[in-house]
């Protein structure tokens, strides 16, 4: 995300495009920004590129040097480099960055493809400040091409990932030049950067024309599954997505059945286990497609996330809910008598193949509590016809990678500006100085420290329920506002994948989508004053609370 630090008197971190950042200069911008023979060739490339790289190896070829100190050094050191490749085999990059460094402190002399790996871990982790500090002295110390290709491609996923767009577009013109072998391993990042930049039809084109030379490259197939989702070609998007299950660093569980995968059958009279995948926010969208599985007729057991299991319980009477339980706790007969399978994230795939679909059969799909909704305003002194707005700025999970779909909260004040209205806080973390900070600038921002709204999840519906409104990023809180039908404003990046090509959210039946430019993270609230009664307008179609709310209260100088 294309960001530069610049301090100013409020202790912010303000950020600048990188067109306007010179090249020689990237490193310190990035360092300011955030902060002050192992295996062979072929499997660190594949480690680097997300393939999964699978237990075997070429033996740990560690110096142990003369003395018995040495050797038993090298020895502990050999250890845990293969607990390592464990780690990043199984997707635990952080694990995999601690036994790293232990390995590295414990030898006088680490070979140079120790440290490649212990680069690809740093990436893999978004440990951007290891990548920034390291890089120059790491690359110096490779010889090999396959190792300078690596520690390239840390660099560049690197720069991608702060925003370094065109920059990331330099290095890769110079890798192609100067190694045509190593340029095959990165074509993809291509168009990676090209979709960023918001050129969906040459990323697509590049994936394509990648996956015609071969068809099982499976960074490719997933990398063009994620720019046809944003451009909205569908059904194709969705048959690409498939390919997430093969790609190393999908981070969700790779479950096997002795159970057929569902692709379509008829499901009069069978039973089907649908399987959660993904993090929190990614169920509940998904889980909006269930009401069309529930139509078939079939007999259904969902495996939620155990915080979302009251939740769905509540929501979908007619489907046996039940938590997934870890691994070392499943029982064989927990899977019997089942006709087929299928992860949630499938689902669409063939009751939604396109966006007019997908719009048309969009309504709310959780269950809402009118009464205690009710109880909740009256909790915060809100009268009966008062709009109320709730607001969430971040996600939990942050790096740089992930801040520039995000605001401070501060940034949402100016909101204060929307006349009588009140705010009630769904951030759903520690967030107490934030919240401080909002009210000291002047936004009458309600909060409830007793409700854990990260874990119960019932409870956080009930908070959200009560609002006419939801302002948001990308979170969990705006796939559960979504669900529960309450008209949400979703800021993020352009071309997100859940637009599916369109200017809203198809996957949502309440959506307006506003786009976020991380270089001025103050437009956010700006735009939402500058559109407020056009907003409000639509908030009061969209509602399917059935309370009656006076916007006009709410319009900026309304007492």
């Amino acid at each position: 995300m294309p960001e530069v630090a610049h301090g100013n008197a409020g202790g912010e971190v303000r950020m600048t495009s990188a067109k306007n950042i010179r090249t020689t200069d990237v490193a310190d911008d990035l360092r300011s920004q955030i902060g002050s023979g192992v295996r062979g060739a072929t499997t660190l490339i594949r480690a680097a590129n997300g393939v999964g790289i699978g237990p075997a190896f070429p033996a740990i070829n560690i110096s142990a040097g003369g003395s018995d100190r040495d050797r038993k050094n090298a020895k502990k050191a050999a250890k845990l480099v293969r607990q390592a490749q464990k780690a990043l085999d199984g997707r635990s990059a952080r694990g995999a960055e601690k036994l790293f460094d232990e390995a590295i402190a414990l030898l006088d002399n680490p070979p140079s493809q120790l440290w490649c790996y212990r680069l690809v871990a740093a990436s893999k982790a978004a440990n951007y400040e290891y990548v920034v500090n390291n890089y120059q002295r790491i690359r110096a110390l490779v010889a090999s091409e396959a190792e300078i290709a690596v520690v390239d491609r840390s660099w560049i996923d690197c720069l991608i990932s702060a925003g370094f767009l065109h920059e990331a577009l330099r290095e890769l013109e110079t890798l192609s030049v100067r190694s045509a072998s190593s340029w095959e391993t990165m074509a993809t990042t291509l168009g990676v950067i090209h979709a960023r930049l918001g050129n969906l039809g040459k990323a697509i084109a590049i994936q394509k024309e990648i996956l015609a030379k071969e068809p099982s490259d499976v960074l490719a197939r997933w990398n063009l599954s994620i720019h046809q989702l944003e451009a909205g070609e569908l059904p194709e998007a969705f048959d690409n997505y498939e390919a997430r299950w093969n790609w190393a660093d999908f981070p969700s569980e790779r479950r096997t059945f002795d159970i057929p995968r569902w692709s379509g059958e008829s499901l009069d009279g069978k039973r089907i286990l649908v399987w959660r995948e993904q993090g929190v926010g990614d169920e509940i969208r998904f889980a909006g497609v269930l009401p069309d599985l529930i139509a078939t007729g079939a007999s259904i057991t969902f495996e939620s996330a155990a915080k979302l299991a009251p939740l769905f319980v509540k929501s979908f009477p007619d489907v046996e809910v039940r938590p997934e339980q870890p691994r070392e706790k499943r029982r064989r007969d927990d899977y019997q008598g089942f006709d087929f399978e299928v992860p949630i994230g499938s689902l669409a795939r063939h009751f939604r193949p396109s966006v007019a679909e997908m719009q048309a059969k969009c309504s709310p799909w959780l269950k809402r509590d009118a009464e205690i909704e009710a109880q909740v305003r009256s909790d915060i002194g809100a009268a009966p016809h008062q709009p109320v707005i709730g607001l969430c700025w971040r996600s939990s999970n942050q790096n740089l990678h992930r801040n520039q779909h995000y605001v401070k909260g501060e940034y949402l004040s100016p909101l204060k500006m929307l006349g009588a209205a009140k705010f009630i806080c769904l951030q759903y973390d520690e967030c107490s100085e934030e919240v401080g900070l909002m009210r000291e600038l002047g936004l009458p921002l309600y909060d409830f420290p007793a409700i854990d709204q990260m874990n119960d999840l019932v409870s956080a519906a009930y908070l959200a329920g009560a609002c006419d409104m939801v302002i948001s990023a990308g979170t969990a809180t705006a796939e559960l506002s979504a669900g529960l039908g309450i008209p949400t404003v979703l800021f993020g990046l352009k071309h997100s994948q859940t637009q599916l090509g369109t200017d809203g959210v198809p996957w949502h039946p309440a959506t307006r989508f506003l786009s976020l430019n991380p270089d001025e993270p103050i437009g956010v609230a700006r735009s939402i004053l500058f559109e407020w009664r056009e907003i409000s307008a639509w908030a009061e179609q969209a509602c399917v609370s059935g309370r009656q709310v006076d916007w006009r209260l709410s319009f900026p100088g309304a007492a």
